[in-house]
């Protein structure tokens, strides 16, 4: 008989086998990969939005469109795409809000206005923005070896950390941020960053201590990027983001160790390239 922890583990693994698939097949043509970054970040800002609305911050459902902009945005002009992207999806969101306290016959006070602002600018930031960045590597000298490299590493430090912590984890982490993880996970995601680290020097004209030195940057990143959603679930009082992946939740839980690691892994590459 399946205990529950193998009954748990099988759907995440069909998932995640799933996602890397149509990953590695994106990566055939860096227009293919800025398409599904874009349709992530969309899912991603749809659902941190519908979070904040839930806890009575006023997010419009306008961010799950203006955050794929941001994304296709930078493909096509670089880092002045980028900013470019949000600084127009900044202006329409204030036009949005402006509208909104015009017509709205329920008026708000300008510290709630600033508030709801405020949260809205957070999702462009915290989602697309970030995530932007990785298109931006891709389109670097041998980009789709280093997205291959910074995805593999995250997946490795992710599947190391979650695979002990389940079957071996005792001693809690940080039991009022995210109760599920453990000390054990934390040392075995520690090994999953040696190892990915090498992984990039595999793929890419990297050195050795380079591979460290990333491995080590990813590891950080990637442990933040899980703790800051899942304080965020907390704040907001949600268990999951979402319910489209199966053993996984929404797309910002696959996606949140990611989403800060793009930046890094770019800032990181630009001392190769």
């Amino acid at each position: 008989m399946e205990s529950g922890k193998t009954r748990t583990l099988r759907p995440r693994l069909v998932v995640g086998f799933s996602l890397g698939a149509i990953l590695l097949l994106s990566l055939l043509h860096p227009l293919a990969f800025t398409v599904l970054v874009a349709v992530a970040s969309g899912f991603a800002a749809a659902e941190l939005s519908v979070a904040m609305r839930s806890a009575g911050w006023h997010v419009p459902r306008l961010v799950a469109l203006l955050g794929p902009g941001i994304v296709i945005s930078t493909y096509f002009l670089g880092a002045e795409g980028q900013w470019l992207g949000l600084l127009i999806s900044i202006f329409l969101l204030v036009v949005w809000r402006i509208a909104t306290l015009v017509y709205s016959s329920n008026k708000q006070s300008f510290k709630q206005t600033l508030r709801d602002f405020g949260g809205t600018a957070f999702v462009l930031v915290y989602v697309p923005l970030l995530l932007s960045f990785s298109i931006q590597l891709v389109l670097e000298p041998a980009g789709v070896q280093w997205v291959l490299g910074l995805v593999l590493t995250v997946a490795i430090i992710d599947t190391f950390g979650y695979l002990i912590g389940m079957f071996f984890g005792k001693t809690k982490l940080s039991p009022e941020i995210s109760p599920k993880k453990t000390w054990e996970g934390l040392v075995a995601s520690i090994v999953g960053a040696f190892v990915g680290g090498q992984v990039l020097v595999l793929l890419t004209p990297a050195s050795f201590l380079f591979g460290l030195v990333f491995g080590a940057a990813i590891l950080l990143s990637s442990v933040l990027g899980d703790l800051s959603e899942s304080l965020l679930k907390r704040d907001l009082n949600v268990k999951d983001m979402g319910n489209v992946l199966p053993g996984h939740g929404g797309v910002l839980d696959r996606i949140d160790s990611i989403i800060p690691s793009a930046f890094v892994a770019y800032l990181m590459s630009q001392l190769v390239f």
